[in-house]
Order: structure tokens, then sequence, then C-alpha cells
């Protein structure tokens, strides 16, 4: 016998099916309260959509309905029957404008609070902007599949143009939700705001839809979403503050996004695309994020097409094409993190993406930011200040790992044309840089793949090919820094270019250690054209060790290696070959080496087969001007100048060499002077073992030759083989000489 209580709920249940019957409603038969089949027909229907929902959870009532007074009353029976029910349309559906949005289940959005499917064939349900569709209540759960829901709009203090879930389960598949909208004061959520619920997004589409605040398309606070196989198009948000184009997570939830397109979405402020909160989890996977823009005018603002505000955001297998920030001083073209967040970028190709101020591809302002085996390839900035066209990192407290990754034919107007790190620190490990272009037009502007100021860069095991600064007074082809400190381990830096200075490196003060790597192939423009790998300006500190230094060429000084006046440059373990100088002057040239003042010193190194072939260069191996050589244990072979010291010239200074042999080096004939080594001025050079053999000058000194005022004291040199029409072996003009403890007269 039923008790009182299933009397009861058997009676409302038969009441309720009466009720639906009298209204035009068919109900299918589901469960024990169904009604009986009422004829053939009806069990046709019932088997149909059995058939087409059989991928759905069972469910406790089928209804089908056509208008919006069928669906409504559906949903109200649906609500207060337990256990799931699934409503079918069989044919599209518009709501009244002539009805108020308030008053009642039968006006305004239609309330879910209990367990529903809705399902269509494509059919639309059409707010016609009376308000949203659906506002699914807390413990609720609604699936909506193959249904299109357009026209939605939110209440004015309310949020979620067409759906509203709050602490429900939403599920939306095969579907589409179009032009709605949630325009209230703060109101986010153009589509759908799942507030602290669960909601899944599979195979749909949400297009054209807009939110004053945030989430063009979705917001969600606090809970889980999850968007797989979704085309999410042409979203976006108002001014206030107007971030998450497409969609915005608010606090520390969790989304998903999954094999999606996130495509032609506007953000006003900030993530054109998608936007991650502060305390959020974010995974993108095997999307594509195209033509997204994001206009915030703040240094902060942009993230045209992901925007990290310090959570956790993961890309995988994406990608990231012609993204803009478009802002005054809009920053990441394709992404841009801020806070202490982590943002990691892996297996995915960051292309076409443009930034105004900074960060073509990539911006971090603060934070850990990891590019794992993508590729970055044409993103470009504009010119305030024009920074960093793959990538720029800002803070001191940024922390940049670029890992198996390719940098290629990305541009700045400025610094950077690959990557920019500011104080912080940035490792590029096993990774191609290739074709970027830094424009900069100040000495201090350029480093077309790499610019470091003032912090830590470590480049470990890279190629680093073909870039160039092209700028005016553009210096450091491949590699710039600024002031910080540069450690290059293994790899190439080769065909690189500069206008003014370090086709390969430039290093503007700062600690620079290069080891074990080759410097080929660099070159530099004529203004005024040194340094063709290297070249430092002031008072930096260079390490060059177990290194090559092959092919380069400067149109004026250090065709190789160029150290400054306050500068202190080693060179260890080193070959230097088949470097050419090109200057003219009598001061220009050092065809592997030129040392402008400072101290440079070379030990255990081979400089060989390099050139100063300008109308007056001098010191096809090395030339010292006014500076302190120190030389031990090296081999200078086969180097060649037009005026003089095939091997080196001294141009005052102080210059001390232990153990250096220099062999088969020739001077040409303008005045083709000192084929071995050559003292003009007031230079003093100390010479302790080692060999001058088989070195040609032109005119005079084959080996060695002595300026009026300069000095020579060597012990323990063997000198032979040499040649020339005057001097073969020795020439002095009338300085100081000591030979082995014997004085050389004036010749």
């Amino acid at each position: 016998m039923s008790s009182p209580r299933n009397r009861k709920v058997h009676s409302l249940a038969a009441a309720a099916v009466g009720a639906l019957a009298l209204a035009g409603l068919t109900v299918l038969p589901g469960t024990a309260s169904a009604a009986p089949a009422a004829s053939a027909a009806t069990t046709t229907a019932a088997a149909a959509t059995a058939s087409a929902a059989s991928a759905a959870p069972q469910s406790r009532t089928t209804r089908v309905v056509g208008n919006e007074r069928q669906l409504r009353r559906a949903v109200l029976a649906a609500n207060r029957t337990e256990g799931r029910d699934r409503i079918l349309l069989s044919r599209s559906i518009g709501f009244s404008t002539d009805r108020p949005t308030e008053g009642g289940p039968l006006k305004g959005d239609i309330d879910v609070t209990d367990s529903l499917v809705l399902r269509g064939a494509g059919n639309e349900i059409d707010a016609n902007q009376v308000d949203r569709v659906l506002d699914v209540a807390a413990g609720a759960d609604l699936h909506l599949r193959n249904v299109t829901l357009r026209n939605g709009l939110a209440a004015d203090t309310e949020s979620g143009g067409a759906v509203r879930s709050t602490s429900a389960d939403v599920t939306v598949r095969g579907s589409r939700i179009l032009d709605s909208t949630a325009s209230g004061t703060n109101a986010s959520g153009g589509a759908i705001v799942n507030d602290q619920g669960t909601l899944t997004v599979a195979d749909s589409v949400l297009l054209r839809n807009t939110a004053t605040r945030a989430g063009g398309a979705i917001e969600a606070n606090l809970g889980t979403t999850d968007v797989t196989g979704t085309r999410m198009n042409a979203n976006s948000t108002g001014p206030t503050p107007g971030n998450g184009g497409a969609l915005h997570l608010t606090g520390a939830g969790e989304v998903n996004v999954t094999d999606s397109r996130v495509n032609n979405n506007t953000a006003s402020a900030e993530g054109g695309g998608l936007w991650n909160s502060a305390t959020g989890v974010f995974t993108v996977t095997g999307t594509t994020l195209s033509g997204n823009s994001a206009a915030g005018v703040e240094a902060t603002n942009g993230g045209g097409a992901l925007y990290n505000d310090g959570g956790t955001l993961t890309v995988l297998g994406s990608q990231l094409t012609g993204n803009e920030a478009t802002g005054t001083a809009g920053s990441g073209g394709g992404v841009l993190a801020v806070g202490a967040g982590d943002v990691r970028v892996e297996d995915s190709v960051l292309s076409g993406n443009t930034a105004v101020r900074a960060g073509g591809g990539i911006e971090v302002a603060d934070g850990i930011v990891e590019v794992w085996t993508s590729d970055l390839v044409g993103n470009s900035t504009g010119p305030t200040p024009g920074n960093g066209g793959a990538l720029h990192a800002t803070a001191a407290t940024t922390d940049v790992r670029v890992v198996d990754s390719t940098i290629s034919d990305n541009t700045a107007t400025s610094e950077g044309g690959g990557l920019w790190n500011s104080a912080g620190t940035m490792e590029v490990r096993n990774s191609t840089l290739t074709g970027n272009v830094a424009q900069g037009a100040e000495a201090t502007n350029g480093g077309g793949a790499l610019f470091n100021n003032t912090g830590a860069l470590t480049v470990n095991d890279s190629t680093i090919t073909g870039n160039s600064a092209t700028g005016a007074a553009g210096s450091g082809g491949g590699v710039f820094n600024e002031l910080g400190t540069l450690t290059v381990n293994g790899g190439e830096i080769s065909g690189n270019d500069a206008v003014r200075a370090g086709g390969g490196i430039e290093a503007n003060a700062g600690d620079t250690t290069v080891t074990g790597t080759a410097l080929d192939g660099n070159s530099t423009g004529a203004t005024p054209g040194n340094g063709g790998a290297f070249h430092l300006t002031g008072a930096g500190t260079v390490l060059v060790e177990d290194a090559t230094v092959t092919g380069n060429t400067a149109a004026n000084e250090g065709g190789g290696l160029w150290n400054s006046a306050t500068g202190v440059f080693t060179v260890r373990g080193t070959t230097v070959t088949g470097n050419t100088a090109s200057g003219a002057e009598a001061n220009a040239g050092g065809g592997g080496l030129y040392n402008d003042g400072g101290r440079l010193t070379v030990e255990d190194s081979t400089v060989d087969d390099n050139t100063a072939d300008g109308a007056a260069g001098s010191g096809g191996g090395v030339l010292n001007v006014n500076g302190v050589l120190t030389m031990s244990g090296t081999t200078l072979d086969g180097n060649s100048a037009v005026r003089a010291g095939g091997g080196i010239e001294t141009n005052v200074g102080q210059v001390t060499l232990t153990d250096v042999d220099t062999t088969n080096n020739d001077t040409g004939a303008n005045p083709g002077n000192g084929g071995g080594l050559h003292v003009t001025g007031g230079a003093t050079v100390l010479w302790t073992g080692g060999s001058v053999t088989g070195n040609t000058a032109a005119a005079q000194g084959g080996g060695l030759w002595n300026s009026e005022t300069g000095s020579i004291t060597a012990t323990g040199l063997t000198v032979e083989g040499n040649t020339a029409p005057e001097g073969p072996q020795f020439y002095n003009v009338g300085g100081p000489f000591l030979l082995n403890g014997q004085p050389v007269p004036p010749s």
C-alpha cells in the first residue's frame, strides 16, 4: 500500500501530465509515472526521440515542444518532477516581445532547477532580447544538445547573456549560442556565465556575443570550465574593464580549452581571446587562436590572444596567429604574462602577432615563462619603444626559458628582433634564432636575435644565424649585451650583420663569456664598421674561450674581435682565422683582433690567415692601438696587411709576447714594412721565447720592424727565414732594439 507521500506524488504527477496534455505537449513514456502511449503516432515519436538521444543519460520523461508556451510549461513540469527529464524541440521557438521579463516562471528567462536535457535538431530558441534564455539554479544540471540560442539579453544587473549557471552543472554539446549580450555594469559572460559550477562546452559555436565587463562569450567565476572542439569567434567585451574577448576566468577556477578555435575576438583592455586570473589554472591544448585583439593602452594591457594575470597558464600544441595588442602601449600580441605566475608554451606556433609597445609574440611583465619545442615566427612590434619582436621580458623578477625552439623572421623596430631581456633572467637552450631583425637607429639599439638589458642572459648550444641590426647605427647583429651578464656556451653565432659594430655580438660594458662557440661569417657595415664577430664598447669584461672566430668581416677595424679603450678582453684556446678588416687608415685594420686602448690578452690560441686589406690597413693578425696587448702560447700564421704588421702591428701601447710564433705573415707595398711585427710610434714590446720565421715584407723588415721611438726587447727569440728588400730579418729606424742580448743598431 502506498504511503500518503507516495500517493501525493503520483497524484501530482498525474495532474501535471493532464495539464501538459491540455497545453498541447506530447509526453513520451520514460518511467512508471509517465502516461501510457496514446496512439501509434506517439509511439513512433517516442522511438525516434529515444534513438536521437541515445548518447544522453537515461531520462525520466521526454516532452516534445513546438512553441514558447509549451517550452516554458515543459521546463516547469520537469522542475517539479524528480530525476532527469528531456525536452525535444520540434521546431524553432521565439520569445514573445510583448511579455514582461519578470513576474513568474512563464515570463522572462526560463528557470531550470532540476535535471534536464534540452535537445533539438539545430532548432533555435530566439530570446529576441527579452531576457536571457536559460537560468540554471544551484544543484541543477542542464544538458543542451543540438540547439541554437540566439539574442539573449541579461537583465541590467546580471551576467550570462544566454545562459546563467549558478553552482550548477551545465553541458552544451553540438549547439550554437549567438548574438547574446550581458550589457549591464559589471556584467560578464555574453553567452554563458559559469558561477562556481561545472561547465562543459563541446563541438559547439559561440559567435558574436558581447559582455560589458569580461568574457565576451564565457565568464567562469571559480568552478571548472571545459571547452572542447568549439569555435568561439567574433565575441567582444566592453570597456569596464574589458577583459577576455572570448573567455574570462575570475578567481581560483580551472579552465581547459581543447581542440578549439578562438578567432577574431576583441577585448577593450586585456586578453583578446582568453584571460586567466591570478589564482586560476588555465590549459589550452590543440587550439587555434587567430585574429584576436586587445586594445588596452597601458604597458600591462594587451595579450591579443592570451592574458595571464599571475595564475598558471599552459599552452600545448596550439597555434597563435595574427593576434594584436593595439593600444598605445599595448604589449604581448600573442601572450601577455603579468603577476608572479607560471606560463608554459609547448609544441606550439606563435606567428604573425603584433604589439605596439613590446613583445610581438609574448610579453613577460613578471613571473616565469617557459617556451619548449615551439616556433615563434614572423612576430613584430611597433615603435614605442619597439622591443622584442618574438618575446620581451620587462622586469627584474622575470625568469624566461626558451628550449628546443625556433625563433625566426621576427622584427623589432628598436631592440631584440627575436628576444629581449631586461634585468631578469633568461636562458636560451638548444634553439635556433634566424632571420630576426632589429631596426633601432641608435648605437645602443640592435640585437637582431637577442638583446640583454642589464639582466642575466645564458645561451646554451644554440644556433644564432642570419640575424640583422639594420638601423643607422644598429649594433649586435646576433646578440647585444647592454650592461648585463651574457654567457654563451657551445653552438654557433654565424652569418649575422650589423650596420655599426658587432656583427655577431655587441657588448656595451657588462660581462660576457663565450665558450666553445663558433663565431663565423658575421659582418659589419661602414659606420664605423668594427668587430665583425664581436665588438666591446665601454668598460666591460670579455672572455672568449675554446671558440672559433672564422670568416668574419669588418668594414673598418677588427675583422674578428674588437676591444674598447676601457675594456678587458681575454681570448683563450681559440682559433681566429680567415677574418678581414677593410679600414683604409693606417690605424685601421686588425684582421683578426683589434685593441683600441684597452687590455687584450690572447692565450694558447691560433691567429691564422686574417687580412687587413684597406688602402693603409695594418695588423693582419692583430692591431694594438695605444693599449696593453699580452699574448702567450699563440701562433700567428699566414696573416696579411697592406700597410704594415702582417702578423702584429702596435701603434704606441705596450706589448708582451711569451712563446709566440709569427710565421708566414706578409705586408703589401704601402709602405710594406714589418712582415712579422711592426712597431709604430713609442710602443714598447717585450718578447720572450717563440719564433719569427718565414715572414715577408714588401719593403723593410721581413721579420721585425721598429720605429724611431719604439722599443723592442726580445729574449730567446728565433728570427730566421724572413724576406724583405731591406732588412730581411729585422729593420730598426732608430729606437731601442735588443735581440737576444744584442743591440740592433739603426738600419
